[in-house]
């Protein structure tokens, strides 16, 4: 079984933790933060390489948050409110 790892943010600096793991035809979205150091589009992750047509409802299983820092959660409300997400969003407190 071969499992993809996309990294969105967070990859080689503190701020906007966001990977998709894909697995089995399931794509999860671990954490959806935010940069908190930047006042532009470096804020957020890289949304467009989920889905370059914005169907993130279908390119995307869940989203699962890890915890609740900025830099971990920040995001989720842009991604559902503005880029459209509606599907499931699992929290672990």
């Amino acid at each position: 079984m071969v499992i993809e790892c996309l990294v969105l943010g967070a990859g080689q600096e503190v701020g906007k933790s966001c990977v998709v793991v894909s697995i089995g035809g399931k794509s999860i979205m671990c954490d959806c933060g935010m940069h908190i150091g930047y006042l532009d589009e470096r804020r957020y992750p890289d949304f467009s390489l989920i889905s370059e047509s914005g169907d993130f409802d279908n390119a995307l299983t869940c989203i699962i948050i890890t915890h609740f820092h900025l830099d971990h959660v920040g995001d989720l409300p842009y991604f559902t409110e503005v880029c459209g997400y509606r599907g499931p969003v699992y929290m672990i407190r």
